[in-house]
């Protein structure tokens, strides 16, 4: 009998992040919603983050990348609206889960950027919430690589604005900018969503912490691994409110 990908094979934490999104129904994406009044859905607050995304796109048939595809959603997307698109995630299984929902035939490769070659140059390239996994200078250095001249690189993540003396603290905002100048792109766009992006630290831990022994017993995950999920989440909640850590739409001219 052929078994049908599942969320459940993904690393920990999206296996959880991706449970506890079902709850509202067809998962469409892991990323942050960005809200803007109380009691809105997940749903629309990740849709409002990805049109957010999509409005700084050159028209189609322009070629682009999308570095962290996730579930397909916002790749699947590309493609129907006419662009030369491809996505690529190291995680197969991700990959898998998104073919099963948008068809065999989704321009994607399961594998990280750092890793990647293609002889065909992108007009543009995008992360959304996955520049947060890869060395500032290196992921620079990749997208001159692969921009074509003129292209872009649109990132959609959140950073630290100051140090933060944690361990996995996410990347210095003023160090990312940094490695984009010493690379050649240009800063053309920034937009601070901090105040939008923040309410969906707080939607996860109210269904993290009144779900925790059922997301174990359901993902075969620890309970251990469920309460240090939490903490991380207060953590987060915490590091928002102080400003310390932000989230940012940044657009750069290669």
């Amino acid at each position: 009998m052929k078994t049908t990908p599942s969320h459940r094979g993904f690393p920990f934490p999206l296996n959880v992040l991706f449970h506890v999104l079902a709850e509202d129904g067809e998962v469409e994406s892991l990323h942050y919603g960005l809200f803007e009044r109380a009691g809105e859905s997940m749903r629309d607050a990740q849709r409002r983050s990805s049109a957010l995304l999509l409005q700084r796109l050159p028209p189609p048939p322009a070629r682009l990348l999308d570095v962290g595809m996730g579930t397909g959603t916002t790749l699947a997307r590309l493609v129907a609206m006419g662009y030369d698109a491809e996505g690529i995630t190291p995680d197969a299984n991700q990959i898998a889960v998104a073919r099963s929902r948008f068809g065999p035939d989704l321009p994607a490769r399961a594998l990280a950027l750092e890793a990647f070659r293609e002889p065909r140059l992108y007009g543009t390239i995008l992360f959304q919430e996955s520049s947060q996994y890869i060395e500032s200078h290196r992921l620079f250095e990749r997208c001159r690589e692969l921009a074509a001249p003129g292209a872009r690189v649109v990132v959609l993540d959140e950073f630290a604005a100051r140090a933060v003396n944690r361990p996995g603290a996410l990347h210095r905002l003023d160090h990312f900018l940094a490695a984009a100048r010493a690379l050649g792109f240009r800063h053309e766009e920034e937009v601070d969503l901090s105040a939008q992006a923040a309410p969906t630290v707080a939607w996860f831990l109210e269904r993290l912490s009144r779900r925790r022994g059922e997301l174990a017993a359901e993902l075969s995950v620890s309970e251990a691994q469920i309460d240090g999920l939490i903490e991380s989440g207060k953590a987060y909640r915490d590091l928002y409110a102080s400003g310390d850590y932000v989230y940012r739409l940044l657009r750069f001219w290669a």
